[in-house]
């Protein structure tokens, strides 16, 4: 089984990942978070009012809406439109990653200030897919987490994005959500730390998809010098 950008499509209302195999998934997602065998992942673009009571609920008729399987599919969902999708293959070390990126930064968070702010929810958020044609353990699949979360922060400080609350440089927005894909098949990973063949392309790829991500945020918000 190998993957390739070309099963990650963009429709007018989200973003699909489908494969005739299922995926290891490890993921923060709203719909079927944690780990599990999905062979569909779905990225939802929400106006930036969307509040609901039972969001778990809401988005499970979506799903069902739209045709898919709600115990086959992974779901997230965020205010950046779907067209501004940014999507990337990356191969290095014998290792071949997918990632795809939404970025919308309205709601830069500085998590070392976020005691400054009062609990809330807004659906503006940077979702990170990273699909990896490797046989991961469940140790790599925590680090492969903790290495595109470094490289999400990297990205955020080398684009200058701010916490309009505390004019700090900002590590995120209070709402990101990342998801982890394996294959689990070829040669096993046992870590993917950042100097690790999985951490090392992984790094790269989501580093620069989210810069890529930003600048189309920053574009279409009349941002860009």
């Amino acid at each position: 089984m190998t993957i390739s950008k070309e099963q990650i499509q963009i429709r007018p209302s989200y973003v699909v990942f489908e494969s005739n195999r299922p995926l290891k998934i490890l993921s923060s997602a709203l719909h079927n978070a944690g780990f599990g065998w999905y062979n569909t992942c779905i990225n939802r673009a929400v106006d930036a009012t969307y509040m609901c009571e039972d969001a778990h609920t809401e988005m499970k008729e979506y799903i069902e809406k739209h045709g898919f399987q709600p115990n086959q599919t992974v779901a997230m969902m965020t205010a950046v439109a779907a067209r501004y999708a940014i999507i990337r293959e990356f191969e290095a070390d014998g290792i071949h990653v997918v990632i795809m990126v939404t970025a919308g930064v309205g709601n830069a968070v500085d998590v070392s200030k976020s005691y400054l702010r009062k609990p809330f929810y807004e659906v503006g958020t940077i979702n990170i897919w990273a699909f990896i044609d490797a046989t991961l353990t469940e140790e790599a699949f925590v680090q492969a987490m903790m290495t595109a979360t470094e490289a999400k922060v990297k990205a955020l400080a080398d684009e200058k994005i701010a916490d309009r609350i505390s004019n700090t440089i900002a590590t995120g927005t209070s709402t990101d959500s990342i998801l982890i894909g394996a294959t689990q098949q070829g040669t096993t990973q046992n870590y993917a730390g950042t100097v690790t063949p999985v951490g090392r392309i992984l790094g790269r790829g989501v580093y620069e998809t989210v810069v890529d991500a930003l600048h189309d945020y920053k574009r279409a918000k009349g941002m860009m010098e």
